[in-house]
């Protein structure tokens, strides 16, 4: 059975996406900080790891232990990440550097930790997590927006260098989505307003990003690398 590895396994997509992979029949090695609602799920085919995607030497031990769980590290996805607002001037330089250590650095770590035992076993697919504010921007989210901008420019850089080497890297953007993040800075009714201002004429659901990272983590994508797939409803083509 292969293993799917998944930051910020605990909530949100990340949530979503474990618990769609372990319906594939994948084992699922599920990092974050804290289990929340994985806590809850008796699967055996599910291992959690509690750390902290900027601490390399954690993720070096997860790393290893899942590619010593399965027959091979079939996919690796990133969705571990923070979201603070502040208008520009007023940016913390600690919110900054968390922001650019969890958001940006936590997926170049997770993917220096994964990436030897897919080069060694010559296949891998990773997906990494970027945001319609990456390339629109929005009010008081500077930091967000940099480091997942960052995020897009990793990915092309990750899958050219290992092109032929087997591996897909690609790039999930959500739109606004009814996720955990957007419920921090904005009430329910405002979130679900947004939908007035998408052709589609609704915000996103965690299922549709989910549906999105599960098709580029599949043989159903294997000519697909270096791609920013963005759901977003038709956000931005008014």
């Amino acid at each position: 059975m292969e293993t799917m590895i998944v930051t910020g396994a605990g909530s949100g997509i990340g949530l979503g996406l474990t618990l769609k992979l372990l319906a594939e029949n994948y084992r699922v090695s599920a990092w974050d900080v804290a289990p929340g609602d994985l806590a809850g799920v008796n699967d055996d085919n599910l291992a959690f790891h509690q750390l902290d995607v900027r601490d390399a030497d954690a993720l070096a031990e997860a790393a290893a232990e899942a590619a010593g769980w399965g027959d091979r590290i079939a996919g690796l996805s990133t969705c571990a990440a923070i979201y603070r607002t502040a208008p520009f001037l007023e940016i913390a330089e600690d919110d900054w550097d968390d922001h650019l250590n969890i958001n940006l650095k936590g997926t170049l770590l997770a993917c220096q930790a994964v990436l030897p035992a897919m080069l060694e076993q010559g296949s891998g697919r990773i997906v990494m997590f970027s945001s319609l504010i990456a390339r629109r921007g929005a009010m008081n989210s500077a930091a967000y927006a940099a480091t997942k901008g960052g995020v897009l420019g990793l990915c092309r850089a990750l899958a050219l260098d290992h092109a032929r080497d087997g591996i897909r890297a690609n790039v999930v953007s959500p739109g606004i989505a009814d996720t955990e993040m957007p419920r921090r800075v904005m009430a329910e009714a405002d979130l679900f307003a947004k939908g007035d201002d998408i052709p589609l004429g609704r915000i996103g659901m965690p299922e549709d990003m989910v549906e999105a990272a599960s098709f580029l983590l599949s043989d159903d994508a294997s000519f697909v690398t270096g791609q920013d797939i963005r759901v977003n409803g038709g956000a931005g083509l008014f």
